[in-house]
């Protein structure tokens, strides 16, 4: 059968003969010296010589010889054959059987029997013989599968081969038993990257192989919960004179049959979903039906593996200016064969890049847009991004709370009100002004008549010179205001004076980087404009309302848009503030 590599030889010697490779002769028996010629045949039991031939391991030559024997009847044991028995018919003749495949080692008794033509009594002697099968050597593995890394979940398989190196697949399953069946299952190195190869032999009839999991394999959580795999692939090979022609290959509850080509790999692959297989307890390899075992009907395995289609992977841009109602959406998805948009307003679509008009209400609103899309065996994977629609067109144009410092209604209960709009926490005076009907003859609108109400500071409210609170009576203004990112705006307000103190009095307003959490640390920032005025005409009312000044200080908002107002006065008479404004410039 010359199933192994050549060079594998075994010899086996039984009885008496020549330890020699080269010489197989024989020291035959003698005849007596007192003795008138041969009265039986003289065959004793060590005149055979039994050898085990070159090949597989499994041909075996029996060499007998002795005086008075005309021929020799071999029997060589083998209760499954019929033609087993072989007669030599002259001196130092041989005979050879080539005993069967289908076990990995039996010992078989081979019976000699020595006749003669002389009318001796036949000679009968027995030897035993163990046969151990030597398997096929295996010359040829299949190709790394090419399927992606985060995709493949590996039963059996050294992964993927790179430059003579083999990278072991991320997902490999490891409470596997591949020897659960009675086909002889061995694990060979092929090549000289040495891939491992499962080989089963014996196949014969009913014997089969068998791989168990413990636990079984849920189709449905694979690559983890809910993450399901789609295929099973098994790579299969066999020598069809020494192998097998068709596998029935069993799992899941399912049976295929595969016809194997001779001396070439075969890729198996089952679809689960189209079987219905939703679970995994073991893989049975066996004959096929009306298939044809031959000699050691050996089957070879590999690359056993889980996979998955590549799933889509979702993504998109979109057009976001702040005050657009309408906003485009650009597909930037891969391997997605479909798409269905979620516009978080209760609309949808399924185009590829859609255009989709929110209300248009004057309002900035908020969506979480929502992005599905397939793959080509229509798994679905989602992706949702926060857009930003509508509100206001150009900078923010903020509200300055109680910029008029005027009571709601007349009434003098929201004097708390318009105080606490203003107030920081302090180590001066906890108020932040005092309420005055003294205010600007120009209300909040422009509109110039009698006067209105404003924020007043008497000389006992007054800071120190350098802005710093005196302890217990300085009183400041300060309130956050949120603006458009480095924007240029304006912080406009009116301040009058009262006439008759020091040239040094002063109302100072400011512009502030950033927020502030207390009075010390907004008067020790930096501002980012600020203006000291000391013009003091008196009231507000004074000369027919020509008492106060306007002030329009042009600014740049910061990075980040937040900004805060701060007012207080450095004086020893009476100062007032109102219509204090911020909008951006033109």
């Amino acid at each position: 059968m010359n199933l192994l590599r050549k060079g594998i030889f075994a010899l086996l010697t039984i009885g008496l003969i020549v330890s020699c490779e080269d010489d197989d002769s024989i020291i035959a028996p003698n005849e007596g010296n007192g003795g008138t010629g041969l009265t039986e045949i003289t065959f004793p039991s060590h005149a055979i010589t039994v050898k085990i031939e070159d090949g597989d391991g499994t041909i075996v030559t029996v060499r007998p010889q002795g005086l008075g024997v005309t021929s020799y009847v071999v029997d060589f044991g083998d209760p499954d054959s019929s033609s087993d028995v072989v007669t030599i018919t002259e001196d130092a003749g041989t005979a050879s059987y080539d005993y069967p495949n289908n076990v990995e080692e039996v010992t078989y008794t081979i019976t000699v029997t020595a006749k003669s033509d002389k009318g001796f009594p036949d000679v009968v002697q027995t030897k035993n013989v163990t046969v151990e099968h030597q398997l096929t050597s295996l010359f040829s593995v299949p190709l790394s599968p090419i399927i992606l890394d985060e995709n493949t979940y590996a039963i059996f398989s050294d992964g993927i081969e790179t430059d003579g190196v083999f990278a072991a697949y991320t997902n490999q399953l490891s409470s596997s038993n591949f020897d659960g069946g009675d086909a002889e299952y061995t694990e060979v190195e092929v090549g000289d990257i040495k891939n491992k190869v499962i080989r089963y032999s014996r196949l014969h009839g009913a014997i089969a192989g068998s791989i168990t999991f413990d636990p079984a394999i849920i189709i449905a959580d694979v690559f983890g919960t809910d993450a399901s795999a789609d295929y099973i692939h098994l790579d299969l090979h066999s020598i069809h004179d020494i192998g097998v022609d068709k596998v029935k290959i069993t799992l899941g509850g399912k049976t295929f049959e595969q016809t194997l080509i001779n001396d070439v790999w075969t890729g198996v692959d089952i679809d689960f979903a189209s079987e219905g297989i939703t679970q995994i307890d073991d893989i049975i390899l066996e004959l096929g039906t009306g298939g044809t075992a031959s000699n050691e009907a050996t089957l070879n395995v590999d690359n056993i593996y889980l996979y998955r289609e590549p799933l889509s992977v979702p993504d998109f841009t979109f057009d976001d200016v702040a005050s657009d109602y309408e906003v485009t959406f650009t597909d930037a998805s891969e391997l997605a064969t479909s798409h269905s948009w979620d516009f978080g307003d209760g609309n949808s679509s399924t185009e590829v890049n859609p255009t989709h008009s929110y209300t248009d209400d004057g309002l900035e609103m908020t969506y979480m847009v929502t992005l599905t899309t397939t793959n080509s065996l229509n798994k679905t994977t989602s992706i949702t991004k926060e857009i930003i629609v509508g509100g206001p067109s150009g900078p923010i144009n903020p509200e300055i709370v109680k910029g008029d410092f005027e009571r709601t209604g007349g009434d003098s209960a929201d004097d708390t009100n318009i105080r606490n709009a203003w107030k920081i926490a302090t180590t001066g005076n906890s108020n932040p002004f005092g309420t005055s009907s003294d205010g600007s003859c120009t209300d909040y609108e422009g509109t110039i008549g009698s006067k209105t109400r404003g924020a007043k500071w008497s000389g006992s409210q007054s800071a120190n010179p350098d802005g710093t609170a005196v302890a217990g009576d300085t009183r400041y203004a300060y309130q956050a205001v949120t603006l458009s990112p480095n924007e240029n705006y304006i912080f406009e307000y009116e301040y009058a004076i009262k006439t008759g103190g020091a040239e040094t009095n002063s109302i100072v307003a400011a512009i502030l980087n950033g927020h502030y959490s207390d009075s010390a640390g907004a008067v020790a920032s930096n501002a980012l404009v600020q203006h000291v005025g000391t013009e003091a005409k008196g009231k507000f009312s004074d000369n027919s309302c020509s008492g106060g000044t306007t002030i329009k200080l042009p600014f740049t908002s910061n990075y980040l848009g937040e900004v805060s107002i701060l007012i207080y006065a450095v004086t020893d008479v009476d100062a007032w503030i109102d219509n204090v404004k911020v909008y951006p410039a033109e």
